[in-house]
């Protein structure tokens, strides 16, 4: 079964947090439309009574130092991951968030090597504050990780024993863990809001040890755009 071979040099990279504020700012039109909507729609139920639907990007840092000194976030050439799905309302300040969260990391070292990350994640937000119109709303959220690992390499292999050509090599790793996430909403309308915030996702269930590619988790700055409907 093939596995990341981890070397020991470190490189420098740009944080993610620039791209975060980045995203912020790039949100503005998003702003404008959503204000321009609601002057012809006076009539929109409040947060907190509608599903949304919501994608979002971010930066990704690693939590395990291997991964950290090894590995780069790298989703078609930029360092990002990317993040999507639906938040049912369960109650004046509860919704249930069911994400699709994807995130490919390419070695810093070894060309063609790359782990790719696509987990599941339902789970429960809760504002952590009342709501107020037009503000900052603080909100904290628990989810349930459901991950599938996609480990992508190449090695050197040998029909005849002298001459040797590269191979590709893909094998898949399933895994378990838990997400926490802390951040801010800004309400543009009554059914379209900006949210901004920190996720921390921790994998369990593939230990080293046992031929498994440890905590695969990490800290996401993120920033997503989500509409009622």
């Amino acid at each position: 079964m093939y596995r990341p071979r981890f070397l020991t040099n470190k490189a420098l990279r740009a944080s993610p947090a620039c791209f975060f504020w980045v995203l912020l700012a790039l949100a503005a039109p998003l702003a404008a439309f959503g204000q321009s909507k609601e002057a012809g729609n006076p009539s929109a139920p409040p947060d907190g009574t509608s599903a949304y639907f919501f994608a979002a990007i971010g930066g990704f840092i690693p939590m395990d130092e291997s991964y950290r000194a090894n590995y780069s976030a790298n989703l078609g050439g930029l360092p990002i991951e990317v993040s999507g799905g639906f938040l049912f309302p369960v109650g004046t300040d509860v919704f249930v968030p069911v994400t699709a969260r994807y995130m490919r990391q390419s070695a810093n070292f070894v060309t063609g090597t790359s782990i790719a990350v696509l987990s599941i994640e339902p789970g429960v937000r809760i504002f952590l504050e009342p709501e107020h119109e037009h503000d900052l709303r603080m909100y904290g959220a628990i989810e349930a990780l459901l991950g599938q690992a996609t480990v992508e390499g190449n090695y050197d292999a040998s029909a005849d024993g002298t001459s040797t050509s590269a191979a590709a090599a893909q094998s898949n790793y399933y895994d378990l863990g838990l997400g926490f996430d802390l951040g801010l909403t800004y309400p543009f309308t009554s059914t379209t809001a900006l949210d901004a915030g920190v996720h921390i996702g921790v994998f369990l269930a593939s230990p080293v040890t046992q031929g498994g590619l440890g905590n695969i988790g990490g800290v996401s700055l993120t920033a997503a755009y989500r509409f009622g409907f």
